[in-house]
């Protein structure tokens, strides 16, 4: 039993000898900044947004594709009537009937409508997507920025207790050349004062600290343990022209507004194209049967239909303006 006894603390003892450099591992900026990406539920928030705006893109293109749909109908038909024929002698009547229709429609020509709005769904998709990747880049900033906060405060909290320590000292010794007569009254109050100054500062600097420990833990989903030292500064442009260039060039705030213009446009193109005729090839089949008789109907159809506007009152030159308005908006 006493050999069951010692295996068993040996081998607690080296599971938590293999647990302590994990448990004491300090956080690194990028440990934060991945629990920020992970925690944070305004990312979930606009990555279901984008999974929205994807889902436009599949209504678009059904525009584009037949449209195939059916019908049922069952009905019972029953009265009573009186006329010459009968001597009008009353008469009653009920039949029991059944239909069955397929129809099915596809579009040939809209003037545009349907593939520009394809195309308006498809870039409203990346200007969401270019939104998303702004908003992610603005958590992981908050992250970086409360980790660096946390260790600035901590570094000074431990500089204010260290500077509360060294004057208390200097107030012992104060106290001490006072009681043999080498200093006066007033210079041990002087002393009194630098420290009070001094537990005032820390004070400071503690509430400092908890402010930050809160704002990481908002940022990251988690309270901050011991937080390592970045190892190196990112590389950055060599000059701040390069940095222009870089953001002008790919910086997804200006993309997103980009790809917004070009929705802008688009819709103009959609709304001038709602004045044209649209075409489209229809065809029906119908099943017809009574229960009471042998009578039925079987038949269908085939054809191509044609509309277009003639008069609204000014509602389409009027949607064309308001296109043309959020154009200039966009651009601006």
């Amino acid at each position: 039993m006493s050999r069951l006894n010692r295996m068993a603390r040996q081998a607690a003892l080296v599971m938590a000898l293999a647990a302590a450099p994990l448990a004491a591992r300090a956080e690194t900026l990028a440990d934060a900044m991945a629990a920020a990406y992970e925690h944070s539920g305004l990312l979930e928030q606009n990555r279901a947004l984008l999974r929205a705006a994807d889902e436009n893109v599949a209504q678009a293109l059904s525009a584009l594709r037949p449209i195939v749909s059916w019908s049922a109908n069952l009905a019972r038909d029953f009265g009573v009537a009186a006329n010459a024929a009968s001597g009008f002698a009353l008469v009653g009547s009920a039949s029991t009937s059944a239909s069955v229709n397929l129809s099915a429609q596809m579009l040939i020509y809209d003037g545009g409508q349907s593939a520009i709005g394809v195309e308006i769904a498809k870039e409203s998709v990346l200007a969401t997507r270019e939104g998303l990747t702004a908003l992610e880049q603005q958590v992981l900033l908050r992250a970086a920025r409360a980790f660096l906060a946390v260790r600035q405060a901590s570094e000074v909290v431990a500089l204010r207790q260290s500077n509360t320590r060294v004057i208390t000292q200097e107030l012992r010794a104060a106290q001490d050349r006072f009681e043999v007569g080498e200093v006066t009254r007033t210079d041990v109050s002087l002393a009194e004062a630098r420290l009070a100054q001094a537990r005032a500062n820390l004070a400071a600097a503690q509430g400092e600290l908890r402010a930050a420990q809160e704002e990481y833990r908002v940022a990251t989903g988690r309270t901050p343990g011991p937080l390592s030292q970045p190892s190196r500064v990112p590389d950055l442009p060599p000059d701040r022209n390069s940095a222009v260039a870089i953001a002008l060039r790919g910086h997804p705030d200006l993309l997103q507004a980009q790809h917004l213009v070009r929705v802008a446009e688009l819709s103009i193109a959609r709304a001038e194209a709602a004045m044209k005729p649209t075409i489209s090839l229809t065809g029906r089949l119908g099943v017809t049967e009574d229960f009471d008789n042998d009578s039925f109907s079987h038949g269908g159809s085939i054809g191509i239909e044609s509309t277009g506007p003639i008069y609204q009152g000014g509602r389409l030159s009027s949607l064309v303006r308001q296109a043309m308005a959020n154009r200039d908006e966009q651009r601006g």
